[in-house]
């Protein structure tokens, strides 16, 4: 008698469900981590605000620049002389910006703070920026910031 050679059909359905089980997790997997990119900027972003608020109420005109190039972003406080003071940078993140009312895709965007209060100067245009908003695709959290006072909240 002859033997023959091959998988039966319980084998192939087994091995299939296996694959597609372990398919689902590398996908739940990588949404968490695109959106633990979202949520690390996120906080660095409220850290570099907090701490330009500070320098710039102690001592020193101090501004941050907000920048996005490519599918990189990059949230830098600079001091009056040059000085990088604090940063932030999410790769695969985008960071837009509120001015006005109007959201735009921050190209090269300027905030600075007023030394005796710690609220937020006006843009070029007089509007004041009133939030961050920091995506991966469908992931994105959002930073409002007083005019008053320049307090951040999520």
């Amino acid at each position: 008698m002859k033997k023959e050679r091959g998988f039966t059909l319980v084998e192939v359905m087994v091995t299939v469900a296996i694959m597609g089980v372990l398919a689902s997790m590398v996908g739940i997997t990588m949404g968490l981590l695109l959106g633990q990119r979202v949520k690390s900027m996120a906080a660095d972003t409220k850290s570099v605000i907090q701490s330009t608020q500070i320098v710039s109420l102690s001592r020193d005109d101090a501004y941050i620049e907000i920048i996005n190039s490519g599918d990189n972003s990059s949230v830098i406080a600079y001091s009056s002389a040059g000085k990088v003071i604090n940063r932030a940078e999410g790769h695969d993140v985008k960071v837009y910006v509120t001015i006005g009312g109007s959201e735009t895709l921050a190209g090269l965007t300027q905030i600075h703070f007023d030394r005796q209060t710690g609220g937020l100067m006006p843009q070029p245009n007089g509007q004041y920026v009133s939030q961050l908003r920091i995506t991966n695709g469908k992931r994105s959290v959002t930073l409002k910031i007083s005019k008053l006072t320049g307090k951040v909240t999520y």
